[in-house]
């Protein structure tokens, strides 16, 4: 769970070991939300800036000249580039804009790049329009032009990270089972990332057992997943794993099945030692069942993890950018009431 500013999707579609990734590119929000908070269910922003600047044509690759020399088009790259690069999101979708206008030949390029800052910018509805756009192509003669099935997967992940956050649940739903279903007839194996979203819409339209089963899911192709490692490091497959798995017990205490959420919360906090939220979320449950000192030395650890308890003392956050579930929250509030 999170929200679309925390959860970003796969990005750019691409292959990787055997694996076709819909979230190379996406925006920070599932990648960053996943801007928002809760465990990373996104790659690290660091790693996403990477592959969108190799994307844009990072201004790195570009061969050394002299300004005078370099063409309006180059310029607007260079620019487009350096500037998401610092993170300066209006300045890239300015350049980014231009470049569709001003670089017809490679527009498709452009828009996509567009699309997904305007996703970081929270310019949702721009942002699905564009997506639109990418996913309905014309020749030059204005009729229907033949779509990749990598780049139709890409554009319909990006879209729905779009639909969320305009919290259009089930529009980004049927874009992230598109994406699957491309997978599929690309005979690419599905991406922990996108059924871990398709897990969040489920939930947010109310469907928590078609959720539990996403996350489980999600949490199980991480676990075997080799094409999610940072170099040696496997910390981006473990903390997906984790992730997903906490969301997993969310749902399952939705579902009242409050044995198997406290056994799967602890087995998250074993294997994640930092995670508060799987310690406020424990906190929370052994309060509901009476075992008050218990929830408190749960609730105790929580806040001398890295990230602290703080973001869970608000119910806002919990409910609406970590997005537990209704039950979860109750219970929180319920315990958050005797501190």
């Amino acid at each position: 769970m999170g929200s679309a500013a925390t959860q970003r999707p796969p990005r750019g579609l691409g292959v990787a070991r055997g694996r076709l990734r819909a979230d190379r590119l996406a925006p920070p929000a599932a990648c960053r939300a996943a801007r928002a908070g809760g465990p990373g269910a996104r790659e690290p922003p660091r790693l996403r800036r990477r592959d969108a600047l190799a994307f844009f044509g990072s201004a790195l690759a570009l061969p050394p000249r002299a300004p005078a020399s370099e063409s309006p088009t180059a310029a607007l790259q260079r620019e487009a580039t350096e500037a998401y690069e610092l993170a300066d999101f209006p300045r890239a979708y300015r350049a980014l804009s231009r470049l569709c206008d001003e670089d017809p030949a490679n527009r498709a390029k452009w828009l996509e790049g567009k699309a997904q800052v305007g996703v970081d910018l929270k310019m949702f509805q721009a942002s699905v329009e564009d997506y639109a756009a990418l996913l309905s192509p014309l020749d030059a003669r204005g009729n229907p032009a033949p779509l990749d099935g990598g780049a139709a997967a890409r554009f319909h992940a990006g879209r729905a990270l779009a639909h969320e956050g305009l919290y259009q649940w089930a529009e980004a739903l049927e874009d992230y089972e598109a994406t699957l279903a491309l997978a599929r007839a690309g005979n690419f194996a599905p991406d922990p990332y996108v059924i871990n979203a398709v897990g969040n819409c489920r939930a947010s339209l109310g469907d928590y057992d078609g959720a539990r089963e996403a996350y489980r899911t999600s949490a199980a192709l991480f676990q075997t997943s080799k094409g999610f490692r940072n170099g040696a490091s496997t910390t981006q497959r473990l903390d997906g794993a984790v992730y997903a798995s906490a969301n997993a017990a969310l749902a399952a205490a939705q579902l009242g099945d409050e044995d198997a959420a406290e056994r799967e919360f602890r087995a998250v906090a074993r294997r994640a030692p930092n995670s508060a939220d799987a310690r406020a979320a424990l906190a929370a449950l052994l309060y509901a069942s009476g075992r008050v000192a218990e929830a408190e030395e749960q609730w105790e650890q929580a806040c001398t993890r890295n990230v602290g308890c703080g973001k869970y003392r608000d119910l806002d956050y919990v409910a609406r950018v970590r997005r537990w579930p209704p039950a979860m929250v109750r219970k929180l509030e319920a315990f958050l009431e005797i501190r």
